[in-house]
């Protein structure tokens, strides 16, 4: 485990975060680091301490590294590095750095064994005659008579894609898992989110969670080998920026085999809507479709401006039915995207979907029409190379568009990929993912919004599914 901790945290402070699993980036101007070679390890086993001391002050004459120790430990070795010394007596390891130069650190290690069970704190310091407040941790090993559980623990975190605007509701996906080889207790799960956002949600909605300043801290408990738990958080972005999300995960009662995954990070860019004059109106009533059960609209939007703009963003307000084809929600209302350019004077037709099949008044103040950056519809690397369904039938419609007929899983999310060759070096995905309540799924290609073009008008169009995490 390896902890970094300001010139100015008080010790107490600083066991706390290392107790916790936490990570904290020094920025003092003397800085310590102290890494332990086990969190957890048998009596007469020999433990490892890597010490890293920053001078960013000035030039030192004379610079101690202190390491007070139990009596429950013995002495083994120590290597103080190029111009360190050091000594031993009851309390523990000194190590004295003569002519520390401004700009430089030095590296020392010390390596102990203990000989009783219990718990080793090593108290090390970092102090000059010419500071003051010097930078010192805790450092806390338990020792035991029983082999410890070993697992490797880790997260990801997966964020989306396309472009987000202001106030858009974004999911983004935290995955923690065990790769064994033994099951996990007391595995703690962290999420930290960054200034600027409104938490409007995490999945799935049972999961209990505490909160610690901008932390959503899990207990998990147990994760057995080879287990996983995803959560999916949805947040309100307020100000245009670059989003950085975090997660962390560990346990106090496992040694870790592999810490470099306990750790992940996701950016997120948030944009405002870009310039353009554009008009969005119906071009159709509501039609019942008997194929999907839904309600479907027609309508047109019209670049009024004298740039061409890369996409168009429609956001549909005061709904009383749910849009069901909505690629996402900005500010609590859905919308759809024409994604390709629409040039000066140019009109895109783009179709809604609305359930439940019950019509309602809808007039055209209730389309707002915004250009936007082209999103990224590329697809996962998996649907590159393979797909693990099978579509059974593909239909071409008279009126241009195509059916297809796959089986799935039911409570699941999947995924239309669709290109115009068959080796898939274009594809794009088809927003929005499906969700399924039965065993088999007829989905059909409209064009826009869901798809760029309407089928009929391209030379060819293929298809993969793939089933979503």
């Amino acid at each position: 485990m390896k902890f970094f901790f300001k010139f100015r945290l008080l010790a107490a402070f600083a066991v706390a975060l290392m107790l916790a699993g936490t990570t904290v980036e020094a920025q003092g101007v003397l800085n310590l680091s102290v890494t332990s070679s086990a969190s957890s390890l048998l009596v007469s086993n020999n433990l490892i301490y890597t010490i890293i001391v920053t001078n960013n002050f000035a030039f030192l004459s004379s610079a101690v590294v202190s390491n007070t120790l139990p009596a429950t430990v013995q002495f083994v070795s120590a290597n103080p590095g190029s111009g360190v010394t050091f000594v031993t007596n009851a309390s523990g390891v000194v190590f004295n750095i003569a002519g520390f130069n401004v700009g430089t650190l030095a590296q020392m290690t010390l390596t102990i064994q203990p000989t009783q069970v219990g718990f080793i704190t090593n108290l090390v310091q970092f102090f000059t005659p010419y500071a003051t407040n010097a930078p010192a941790t805790n450092v806390v090993t338990q020792v035991t008579n029983t082999p410890p559980v070993q697992a490797d623990l880790g997260v990801v975190i997966t964020v989306p894609r396309t472009t987000i605007i202001t106030n858009d509701w974004t999911t983004y996906t935290v995955s923690v898992t065990n790769a064994g080889p033994d099951t996990a207790p007391g595995v703690i799960f962290t999420n930290t989110l960054p200034p600027g956002v409104v938490l409007k949600g995490v999945s799935p909605a049972q999961s209990g969670y505490t909160v610690a300043s901008s932390n959503l801290i899990f207990n998990l408990g147990i994760l057995t080998s080879g287990g996983f738990t995803n959560f999916q958080f949805t947040v309100q972005p307020t100000n245009v920026g670059t989003l950085n999300f975090s997660a962390s995960v560990g346990s106090s009662e496992v040694v870790d085999s592999n810490i470099t995954n306990n750790t992940a990070t996701g950016s997120i860019a948030v944009y405002n809507y870009l310039s353009g004059d554009l008009l969005a109106v119906t071009n159709s009533g509501q039609n019942i479709n008997l194929v999907n059960g839904l309600i479907e609209q027609s309508i047109v939007v019209t670049n009024l401006g004298t740039n061409d703009v890369p996409a168009v963003r429609v956001v549909v307000i005061g709904l009383t039915n749910r849009l069901f084809n909505a690629s996402g929600t900005n500010n609590g209302n859905p919308f759809v995207v024409y994604a390709t350019k629409l040039v000066v004077n140019q009109n895109g037709n783009l179709l809604l979907q609305y359930a439940p099949r019950l019509s309602f008044a809808f007039t055209n103040s209730q389309l707002q029409a915004f250009a936007v950056p082209v999103p990224d519809l590329s697809p996962p690397a998996v649907s590159s190379t393979s797909t693990s369904l099978v579509i059974s039938r593909i239909i071409a419609l008279t009126n241009g568009e195509t059916i297809i007929e796959f089986p799935v899983n039911t409570n699941r999310t999947y995924t239309v990929v669709y290109s115009d060759n068959v080796n898939f070096s274009n594809a794009m995905i088809a927003p929005p993912a499906i969700r399924t309540l039965a065993n088999r799924v007829q989905w059909i290609d409209y064009g826009p919004p869901t798809t760029t073009t309407l089928p009929g008008t391209v030379p060819a169009r293929f298809y993969r599914v793939i089933q979503n995490p």
